[in-house]
C-alpha cells in the first residue's frame, strides 16, 4: 500500500460555533481571545444555558483533525487516529473529515465537544467538553501503524491519552517525521510531560505565549530550550503578525497574507498543512511558510472548515510559488 503523507493524533471533536456580541456577559468569565480552557459539567450546563437562544454552526473540529483533514483536501493521503461517540455527533465528525482516511478513529462513548465562541472580530475563545477523547489509549493504537511520512501529535485533555500518544510515537519508524502542536492545553502540563515528543520532534508549531507557558521562560531561551531538547524547527505562530521558523541555523519571517477574517479558529491547523504540505512538495522552508500562510489566510475566510482551500487552488498556489 502507498504510504500516506499525514497521521494525525489527537482530540476529535464536534465544534459548536457561537458568535457573540460584545455586550455578552460571557465574555467576563473568559481567559483572553484565543484562550483554551477545559470544561466541568456544571459550567457546560452553564454555557448551555446562557447559549440556548443563540444560533450555532456546526462543525467537525481538533487540532491534529483540521490539519489532516486540510491536507487531504489540498490532495494528499492523510489519516486520523483517535476516538468519537457512537453517536450522531460522532457520525457527523466523521463524515466531515472527508476526504481523509478515518479507519483509525475508535467509536465509543459520546462525542467530545467544543464551544468556539466568536467576537466580533472574529477572534475566538474554546470551550472544551472532552467526552470519549478522554478514553483514548494505548490499546486504541495500531500495532503496525500505517507507513507515513509526518505524523503530528495535537492535544487531548485528560491525563491518560497522552499514554497512548507516546505509544504510537514509540510505534513509528524511524524515518517518519515528528510535528507538535501542543496547544494551550498541553503546554500547561509543563515540559516534562511531553518532553519524549520533543526529543522526536522535527517540527514544533506553537504561540509565543505557549512556548513561554510550556517552558516557564521568556520566548528567546524557550527557543533555546526546545531545540535543545532535540526540536529540529520551531514554527512560532503569531496570529496577524505571521509566523517566524526557527532552527539552530535558521530563523525566517513569514508575513501573514491579508484576508477578511471571519473565524480564525484552526488558523494554525490549516497553516500547518499548508507547510508540511509545501515540504512535500520541496519548496524549502521559506516557500513552505508562505503556502502555509496562504492556507491559514484562505481558511480563515470562513466559518469552520468551509473555506479550507481545495486541491485546484493548491496545485495553482504552488505554480506561483515554483515560479511557474
Amino acid at each position: 500500500m502507498r504510504p500516506l503523507d499525514l497521521i494525525g493524533c489527537g482530540a476529535l471533536n464536534v465544534d459548536l460555533i457561537y458568535r457573540l456580541p460584545r455586550s455578552s456577559a460571557l465574555w467576563e468569565e473568559l481567559g483572553p481571545p484565543g484562550a483554551e480552557q477545559g470544561m466541568t459539567a456544571a459550567l457546560r450546563d452553564h454555557v448551555d444555558t446562557a447559549l440556548s437562544g443563540v444560533e450555532a454552526v456546526r462543525s467537525g473540529g481538533g487540532q491534529a483533525a483540521n490539519t489532516v483533514v486540510a491536507m487531504a483536501r489540498l490532495g494528499y493521503r492523510s489519516a486520523m487516529i483517535g476516538r468519537v461517540g457512537a453517536d450522531d455527533d460522532g457520525r457527523f465528525v466523521i463524515a466531515e473529515m472527508a476526504p481523509a482516511e478515518a479507519r483509525l478513529v475508535r467509536r465509543d462513548g459520546r462525542t467530545g465537544r467544543v464551544y468556539v465562541l466568536l467576537d466580533e472580530d472574529g477572534e475566538r475563545r474554546n470551550l472544551v467538553w472532552p467526552g470519549a477523547n478522554d478514553a483514548f489509549s494505548p490499546l486504541d493504537v495500531p500495532r503496525r501503524p500505517p507507513r507515513t511520512r509526518f505524523a503530528l501529535f495535537a492535544s487531548f485533555v485528560g491525563d491518560a491519552p497522552l499514554e497512548g500518544q507516546l505509544s504510537l510515537l514509540q510505534r513509528l519508524p524511524a524515518e517518519t517525521e515528528i510535528a507538535f502542536d501542543p496547544g494551550e492545553i498541553y503546554v500547561r502540563k509543563g515540559v516534562k510531560r511531553v518532553l519524549p515528543i520533543l526529543q522526536r520532534c522535527s517540527y514544533l508549531f506553537a504561540t509565543e505565549r505557549e512556548l513561554e507557558i510550556l517552558c516557564g521562560l521568556s520566548l528567546p531561551e524557550a527557543l533555546e530550550f526546545v531545540l535543545g531538547a532535540g526540536v529540529n524547527l520551531v514554527v512560532c505562530k503569531m496570529g496577524s503578525r505571521g509566523a517566524r521558523l526557527v532552527g539552530r541555523r535558521v530563523d525566517l519571517y513569514v508575513p501573514p497574507m491579508p484576508t477578511d477574517v471571519v473565524d480564525v479558529t484552526g488558523a494554525g491547523d490549516v497553516f500547518a498543512a499548508g507547510f508540511l504540505a509545501g515540504l512535500l512538495e520541496q519548496v524549502g522552508l521559506e516557500g513552505a511558510g508562505r503556502l502555509g500562510a496562504w492556507a491559514a489566510s484562505r481558511g480563515i475566510a470562513g466559518i469552520g472548515r468551509t473555506t479550507y482551500p481545495d486541491a485546484v487552488a493548491w496545485r495553482s498556489r504552488l505554480a506561483v510559488e515554483r515560479g511557474n
